[in-house]
């Protein structure tokens, strides 16, 4: 490699900045002259390596990973033998343009082979055929020749092949296409043009960039860099086809392209996202946030996160500075993934507001001075507007109105409204308060966990996800829905991510980056441990020699020949997978008549989405009574009230489940009360909160002992022998667990237990009340033995919501539950 003789030369600044951000490495990797201006690939290297076909007498460079050229492929396609048989067969003897252009063979003749099935130049060639030698060979040995100067490279701007003859500018290859293109009339006439915009030969491993402005080749040369150092592979042939365009289309800069003149070159879409990847890389090539600041687009990489920031969409420009500064002062304190979505979201509250004033004054909202508490009053009842007409959901209704609350008395606190600040003379009315944000609309699901029969569904076909995508795809998923984790922590989780506590648990090792809270540690089953120790053989076997500490559990299929990067977003991949599965028919209670009736209906996949994996898993844990606290430490949150959004007992809910239980409910003789579910009024509802209050196993609706909540009855809590007791299925485990108690207690009171007659007699339970639970035990028993499988189960649905929701215990002890899996069939 030669030093580049521009860097200090050249008077254009930014092309003296491409240059000098050139790594000297990376320029040796390629052999890159500045004179020449011809692209080398290595025959070995992780990313840009090109190594010698595998058939016999191939000379050609093949993509790293695969063993033979594409023209060996497609001739072994052709031929109909093994690879093997193939591969050993001697390749035909055909000269190809690709190999690259050869000298004389005699020695030191610097001229080109006139044909290459001798290869002698013009002159020496006809020196052989007027001779006696019968071959080429003989030729050479029998008459020494002299070697002979050559006449100048080829006129034509991107080629570096030799000229054949004094008489003509180009190489035969050039020569021969300008008057092939004459002969045909394609040739446009401007022969100069001609030179500047006709491709090289493509010869293969090479690339040339000749012909083309300093500033280009210096923008080529830098996108191949950054997209090396990413291990992002770019074939040559890539860089030929763009280069031959940008040529063709005589432009000086890639900065200075736009997409309309990449479609007029007919650029495909791979080649267009090189192009543009070039130009992010340019763009960052020397910002700071400094200078990133100034622009209405910010490119968040230069501040140290992902995505874009855009400001465009505020119309009044004092505003827009104004938010511009807040989100520079906001930056430092995001962490995670997802700063960009959750920032442009509050940006998109002032888009709104901008927009408002934009509509409603005459001014536009230009004239800062005059806005006032109405104008805030005005963009208040749009939003609410908007919202009612269903532009935008109730919930985004509160978060817009909430975001430009914030953003505003943000603005304020920093003194952007003061003597020489972009918002001077702001008003002081113009402003929210708490008061103005409207009130949660109440939700009317239980968070956004999946119904176990559409997780057992989704766990069975998890084959189907990895037949879609790949493996690593499919391990993601499976952790997700055994851990809990959000994506982006399963996505990057590092090889080494599975540890022993010392008492021999064995803990998932991930990072909370949304958080920045590092190395937190997860208890996780062995089944789960087994999935993971799996995906690090197989990732060991595809990366042998990469460090373990460098390895990613879940590397990412492409652009990755180290292992060293994860996966990207796995939610289009998941998408694909959940919308080519057939429809998860779910029980769905409706009303009609006044009464409930159950109808299977498709469940809606728009629900299946990686996140919900968390919730579900939450309420999983919340099902099986653990608690809050322990649940909070599960989920690695910080406060309790964010676990509890991601498990709860919505009203609606509740009520279905209320319903369905009803129909199963029982008076102190076994008798069933209602024959049939209906649908109670809301009215009804209330009447059973203030009517009833819990017993150990049932209800009370004797009015005195309601209103003392449950601490005035004459019975002394001999509830089945109590008219006004009613219980239901869902109180089955407490009935039978009270008859466990009863049982025992007659045991132990009729033998040996000192005691006087009258305390005895007073507490043994009598044969009565033995009798009677047991009667309803097995009442309640027969009638779950009637239903239809698919009743049962609707019915074991609803009594785990009511007895979740259940807040009165009357001192029972708590009963520990084995913690429930999806797949049950699988090892603890």
């Amino acid at each position: 490699m030669t030093p580049s003789p521009l860097a200090q030369e050249l008077k254009d600044l930014r092309t003296a900045e491409i240059i000098a951000a050139l790594d000297a490495d990376f320029l040796s990797l390629v052999s890159w002259n500045w004179e020449e201006r011809v692209v080398r690939y290595p025959k070995s290297h992780p990313v840009l390596g090109m190594p010698d076909c595998e058939i016999l007498d191939c000379t050609k460079g093949t993509p790293l990973g695969e063993p033979v050229c594409i023209g060996c492929r497609n001739r072994w396609r052709q031929s109909g033998m093994a690879f093997e048989d193939f591969a050993a067969a001697p390749r035909p003897g055909t000269y190809h343009r690709s190999d690259g252009q050869t000298l004389c063979r005699v020695s030191g003749c610097q001229r080109p082979p006139r044909l290459v099935t001798h290869g002698l130049c013009t002159t020496h060639g006809s020196r052989w055929l007027t001779s006696s030698e019968p071959t080429v060979e003989d030729f050479l040995r029998n008459s020494p020749q002299k070697g002979l100067p050559g006449f100048g490279p080829c006129q034509v701007a991107a080629c570096y092949r030799l000229r054949g003859s004094e008489r003509t500018i180009y190489c035969e290859v050039h020569r021969g296409r300008l008057n092939r293109e004459r002969r045909l009339g394609t040739f446009e006439g401007d022969e100069e043009r001609w030179r500047l915009t006709t491709p090289a030969v493509a010869v293969n491993r090479e690339a040339s960039l000749r012909g083309l402005p300093d500033r280009l080749v210096a923008e080529l040369l830098y996108c191949l860099q950054v997209r090396t150092a990413r291990e992002v592979k770019t074939r040559d042939h890539r860089i030929r086809h763009i280069s031959d365009q940008l040529r063709l289309l005589q432009v000086p800069s890639l900065e200075t392209l736009e997409d309309a003149d990449m479609v007029r070159a007919g650029l495909v879409d791979d080649l267009r996202m090189i192009i543009r990847g070039a130009q992010t890389s340019l763009r960052r090539l020397g910002a700071t946030p400094e200078t990133e600041r100034l622009k209405d687009i910010w490119d968040l990489f230069v501040f140290g996160h992902h995505g874009t920031l855009n400001f465009s969409r505020i119309h009044q420009r004092p505003l827009r500075e104004a938010v511009k500064v807040w989100a520079y002062d906001e930056l430092p304190r995001r962490r995670g993934r997802n700063v960009a979505s959750s920032m442009q979201n509050m940006i998109r509250g002032m888009e709104q507001l901008s927009e408002s004033l934009r509509l409603q004054r005459d001014d536009e909202g230009h004239q800062l001075r005059l806005l006032s508490r109405t104008d805030m009053v005005s963009f208040c009842n749009r939003i609410a507007f908007l919202a009612e007409t269903g532009v935008f959901g109730a919930h985004h209704r509160v978060n817009v109105i909430r975001y430009v609350r914030n953003i505003v008395n943000r603005i304020r606190v920093m003194g952007l409204t003061g003597p020489g600040q972009v918002l001077e003379g702001l008003p002081t009315d113009f402003a929210l308060s708490i008061q103005d944000i409207p009130d949660e609309p109440e939700d009317t699901e239980a968070g956004r966990d999946l119904p176990d029969e559409v997780m057992r569904e989704l766990c069975d076909n998890l084959d189907l996800l990895e037949k879609i995508s790949n493996r690593e795809f499919r391990v993601a998923t499976e952790l997700l829905i055994d851990t809990g984790r959000r994506p982006d922590e399963i996505s990057t989780l590092p090889f080494e991510c599975l540890e022993k506590d010392p008492d021999g648990t064995l803990v998932l090792v991930y990072d909370n980056s949304k958080n920045y809270r590092l190395g937190r540690r997860l208890p996780i089953a062995k089944a789960t441990a087994a999935v993971i120790t799996e995906q690090q053989e197989r990732v060991r076997q595809r990366f042998p020699n990469t460090p373990a500490s460098k390895l990613k559990l879940l590397p990412s299929p492409i652009s990755n020949p180290q292992g060293t990067k994860p996966i990207g977003s796995i939610g289009d991949a998941h998408r694909a997978w959940v919308d080519s599965l057939p429809d998860i028919m779910m029980p769905v209670v409706v009303e009609a008549d006044g009464q409930l009736v159950t109808k299977m209906l498709p469940f809606d996949k728009s629900k299946i989405f990686p996140y919900a994996y968390r919730h579900s898993f939450a309420q999983r844990h919340a099902d099986a009574n653990v608690y809050p606290d322990v649940l909070m430490d599960l989920m690695d949150h910080r406060e309790l009230s964010t676990t509890q959004g991601y498990y709860r007992v919505s009203q609606e809910r509740r009520r279905e489940a209320v319903d369905r239980v009803t129909a199963l409910q029982f008076d102190r003789r076994g008798n069933r009360v209602w024959r049939k579910a209906q649908a109670m009024l809301d009215s009804e509802h209330v009447r059973r909160a203030i009517g009833e209050v819990a017993t150990a196993y049932g209800i009370c609706l004797e009015p005195h002992n309601v209103a003392a909540g449950g601490q005035s009855c004459p019975l002394r809590f001999r509830c089945v022998g109590c008219d006004h007791f009613r219980t239901d299925v869902s109180y089955l485990p407490d009935l039978e667990r009270y008859l466990s108690d009863l049982l025992r207690s007659r045991e132990r009171l009729m033998s040996a237990f000192e005691a006087d007659d009258w305390a005895r007699s007073e507490a043994i339970p009598s044969e009565e009340e033995i009798r009677r639970v047991r009667r309803l035990i097995n009442r309640v028993k027969a009638d779950l033995d009637d239903l239809s499988e698919e009743e049962r189960a609707q019915i074991e649905e609803a009594v785990a919501v009511v007895r979740r929701g259940r807040v009165v215990m009357l001192g029972m002890p708590r009963v520990g539950q084995p913690l429930p899996d999806v797949r049950p069939w699988r090892m603890p």
